[in-house]
């Protein structure tokens, strides 16, 4: 790398050194099932035919006595899993989930008192991706990821590998360092003799 480059991220890496191993389809597969892994979102390409797709929020019971009811908010769930919510009202505020109605329905359902309704008709709705069908890896990589993606990572401010209170402290980089370097000697012999 020379020093005009900007340093790779650790995803970046990842689709490098397992380039070098194996065809493209299972680099952009392996990249994708570690992005539903870590993120829960679903890796969206230039080619897929997936829209986003409107929604609002309809709260029938106003538990938190705040909002009221009625549509409270209008949202948009992305082709890769995601949701944004922009709530009405005097205070208005945007919130972002990377899991999506998941996050949507179990933050703000209520036990049912708000509801996600749907605003495009049914013969519009976009077709939204599921997880692309895996490309089967030897058994010992599996292990080898499945052992990756289960070690504790620390805490990149104060180390700990539990449970900390640090705020902001996002582990995923940590993470993708430990699965590249579990593969590490794997891919490096190209045998199965690793792990």
């Amino acid at each position: 790398m020379s020093s005009n480059d900007m340093p790779m991220t650790a995803v970046e890496a990842l689709a490098e050194f397992a380039g070098r191993y194996t065809d493209p389809a299972a680099v952009q597969a392996l990249i994708a099932e570690a992005t539903h892994e870590l993120t829960g979102r679903t890796v969206v390409y230039p080619a897929d035919p997936a829209t986003a797709r409107r929604f609002v929020l309809r709260r029938h019971r106003d538990i938190s006595g705040v909002s009221g009811v009625g549509d409270v908010a209008d949202g948009v769930l992305w082709p890769d899993g995601t949701a944004v919510v922009r709530w009405r009202g005097e205070d208005p505020s945007t919130v972002h989930w990377d899991r999506g109605r998941t996050s949507v329905d179990r933050i703000h359902g209520h036990g049912g008192a708000t509801e996600i309704v749907w605003l495009d008709q049914d013969d519009e709705q976009p077709t939204v991706p599921g997880p692309r069908p895996a490309v089967e890896a030897p058994l010992v990589v599996r292990r080898i990821l499945d052992r990756a993606l289960h070690t504790p990572v620390p805490c990149p401010k104060c180390q700990r590998t539990s449970l900390c209170r640090c705020l902001g402290a996002d582990r995923t980089e940590g993470r993708i360092d430990a699965v590249l370097k579990a593969l590490a000697p794997w891919l490096n012999t190209g045998t199965d003799t690793a792990a």
